[in-house]
């Protein structure tokens, strides 16, 4: 009969031991998602959860990144008057390095699940991204637009505005933008095969949105407002009529503010206050812009730079009123002004031999009166010859 406590049954009972302390960790140290409450707590400055710019930053960037883009239509700004309105949407896609932040690449809320272990760089506990972020791969913000033009100068508004509904609490967008053509200053001198084809412009737009939200559990909202600006240099060429071929090198910055205050059902309160800068730098664009008919006016194109984006501008119209005079027409005008002022030139010294002939005249009467005068007046009679005659001498230069 074996002992009760014999070396293969103590063996037993510490190997019990064991599997059970592991089965009690595991839901302790395994990778998980982040909750509601961390994810919220992420924007409380005084939250022991909270305080967490890096993992927030991502929804700067890329609500920046929307905002910033579809706000030019051609490279160049007509003379004429124009109207144009559509509903421009810009397609941003997610990139990898946004799913992580920090030295130690722990997870945003875009990012993956996360082991709940002490950090040393963040000096806080290390939280997963979101479940429901993490899925998405693009992201975009639906915003109408309308502007005009004239004289080469546009001027453009934009604006949203949605009610609450289910989590989303309000979202509201207004923004302008300014767009100034220089392209017809030089446009006459270019090359003939360049001119009417090739232009060049500066824009800057500008947004303030607002994104209301409340996660399930939770009174209250978390309030999220964003300031985002785009300045850039456009430059274009039309290799025929319906195509218009732009690049544009440009800087854009975007911030998010947050506020409001949040009450999770199961306990604690969030006060949101963080701000938080999207990752600003420069944008190239690459875009074609088409006119169909007298209005239809679609532009596609790409955005690469801070984030990488697709613009789908295909419910865009465009209407304008008046004709543009061409390059090559204000060439030819300047050209015959040029000619008509070169011919009536010569006009203008007619005068000088008419002085020449008045000096003869006058100069054959004032030798026949000298005869019948004092030596006095004959000397001032021939110093007023002699200043006329310079003068007669003078428009003969002239005429020469």
């Amino acid at each position: 009969m074996q002992p009760p406590f014999s070396k293969f049954h103590n063996m037993k009972i510490v190997k019990a031991i064991c599997l059970g302390m592991s089965a009690f960790a595991l839901p302790l140290f395994a990778a998980d998602w982040s909750s509601n409450y961390q994810a919220m707590a992420a924007f409380d400055p005084d939250n022991a959860e909270g305080n967490r710019p890096g993992y927030v930053k991502p929804i700067a960037t890329y609500v920046g990144s929307v905002l910033n883009a579809n706000w030019i239509s051609n490279a160049g700004v007509p003379q004429a008057f124009t109207f144009e309105a559509g509903l421009p949407f810009n397609i941003v896609f997610l990139k990898d390095r946004d799913r992580t932040y920090s030295k130690s690449d722990v997870p945003t809320i875009f990012g993956d699940k996360a082991e709940y272990t002490y950090d040393n760089n963040l000096q806080r506990y290390v939280i997963g991204g979101n479940k429901n972020l993490n899925g998405l791969s693009v992201f975009t913000l639906p915003y109408l637009q309308l502007g005009g033009s004239f004289y080469h100068a546009r001027l453009v508004f934009r604006g949203m505005y949605f009610p609450d509904i289910t989590q989303l609490r309000g979202y509201r967008l207004l923004g302008f933008g300014l767009q100034y053509s220089f392209g017809h200053f030089f446009n006459d001198k270019l090359p003939t095969g360049l001119r009417d084809h090739f232009d060049a412009s500066l824009a800057f737009g500008y947004n303030s949105a607002y994104i209301g939200y409340r996660p399930d559990d939770f009174s209250g909202k978390l309030d999220l407002d964003f300031t985002a600006m785009h300045t850039q240099l456009i430059l274009g060429y039309s290799p025929f009529k319906p195509v218009d071929l732009m690049l544009s090198f440009g800087y854009e910055t975007s911030k998010m503010e947050s506020s409001g205050h949040l009450t999770y059902d199961k306990g604690g309160d969030i006060h949101p206050g963080i701000t938080v800068h999207g990752r600003n730098g420069f944008r190239f664009g690459a875009e074609v812009a088409f006119s169909f008919g007298a209005s239809f006016h679609p532009v596609v194109g790409g955005n690469f730079g801070t984030v990488n984006a697709l613009n789908a501008n295909v419910l865009y119209f465009k209407q304008s009123f008046g004709e543009n005079k061409k390059a090559e027409q204000n060439a030819k005008d300047e050209s015959s002004q040029d000619a008509q002022t070169a011919a009536e030139a010569p006009a203008d010294t007619s005068g000088a031999a008419v002085a020449e002939q008045d000096y003869g005249q006058n100069e054959s009467q004032d030798s026949t009166q000298a005869k019948t005068l004092s030596p006095r007046e004959q000397k001032k009679l021939r110093l007023r010859n002699n200043t006329n005659g310079s003068d007669a001498q003078e428009g003969r230069g002239v005429q020469q």
